[in-house]
């Protein structure tokens, strides 16, 4: 089940886990399984043109709803042209997960974070292939979507 409601409990959850400290306007996405949050995806940083992504999960936590919700907010809903992601050198899982759903890297900036670089990924809207209707439909404020199939 996707959620958007309890910005807050979803924001902590999210940023507990990447050590983040959140901006008043961040928004973020959740993934329920068993009446149990086990991901969240968090936009921040929006100026019209882009926004930074953050996520963590837990487990076979993602699915194809997520995916479609997690797409759509930021290239349907806020108009941004590109979604930016800053994943720690050393998180392998994060940068596995990142060029498997289509993100591409475009700088380590070495230095960048506390356990060494920061690898700087883009995915633009015209490479996202998450916005078609087969992954799911829009998820609007406090509508939950169910999805069987996992991403």
């Amino acid at each position: 089940m996707i959620v958007t409601s309890n910005q807050d409990v979803l924001a902590s959850w999210l940023c507990k886990r990447i050590g983040l400290t959140p901006s008043p306007n961040i928004k973020c996405i959740g993934q329920v399984q068993d009446d149990e949050l086990v991901g969240v995806v968090g936009f921040d940083g929006y100026n019209k043109a882009r926004v930074i992504m953050h996520v963590a999960g837990e487990g076979n936590w993602c699915s194809r709803s997520l995916l479609f919700a997690t797409f759509d907010y930021p290239f349907r809903q806020l108009g941004c042209n590109v979604v930016l992601a800053l994943v720690p050198s050393g998180n392998a899982n994060a940068l596995h997960f990142n060029r498997r759903i289509g993100f591409d890297t475009i700088v380590t900036l070495q230095g960048a974070h506390p356990d060494g670089a920061l690898i700087l990924m883009t995915m633009r809207r015209d490479q996202c292939r998450f916005l078609s209707p087969r992954f799911g439909r829009e998820v609007k404020h406090g509508q939950e979507n169910r999805s069987t199939a996992s991403a």
